[in-house]
């Protein structure tokens, strides 16, 4: 298995060897042409040497190989970069325009339309909780308050109902005065 191989490769070897040897005498004539010729040739004839070379990298004006490009692939388009470039320029001219004219800045249009509005956002749902809390505790103090009122006079519910809503007014004038003065 070896040997097929080796000889496999050893026949590459050799055709690569005729080939570089076949280049090598066709590109000999050539040198001595350009280098005997080409310096001499006048503007409109046309010589082997320019005929033959692919001109890809050598430029036959200059005599030399191609070191760029004529004209940059980007002349004729508007790359991303030269948008880019072109924005940051404007914004600043407006930015410049914007501080030489000094604008007085219309406070209202920075502050929001109801102040409280951040607090409400947060409180509404507390608050729905605090209300059924509250009404109970009201209701809770009520009921003691029949309940003591009753054992004190000992009279009928309606008597004590109005008495208790008698001496809840005043209580209420009384918080409503303090409050006040």
């Amino acid at each position: 298995m070896d040997l097929p191989l080796e000889a496999q490769t050893n026949a590459r070897k050799e055709r690569l060897a005729k080939l570089r040897g076949m280049k090598r005498k066709q590109q000999d004539p050539e040198a001595a042409d350009s280098l005997t010729g080409a310096d001499s040739m006048e503007p409109g004839e046309m010589n082997a040497s320019t005929v033959i070379l692919s001109g890809r990298n050598y430029d036959f004006e200059a005599k030399a190989p191609k070191l760029g490009y004529d004209l940059a692939p980007t002349d004729n388009h508007e790359t991303l970069e030269s948008q880019a470039a072109r924005i940051a320029i404007e914004t600043r001219k407006t930015i410049d325009d914007e501080d030489t004219t000094d604008k007085t800045i219309d406070l209202l249009s920075l502050q929001p339309k109801k102040p409280n509005w951040d607090l409400k956002r947060d409180v509404d749902q507390k608050l729905v909780r605090l209300e059924h809390l509250t009404d109970n505790a009201i209701a809770r103090i009520l009921r003691d308050r029949i309940l003591q009122s009753q054992t004190a006079a000992g009279s009928t519910n309606t008597e004590n109902l109005a008495g208790l809503i008698r001496q809840r007014e005043k209580e209420e004038e009384k918080e409503g005065k303090e409050e006040e003065g």
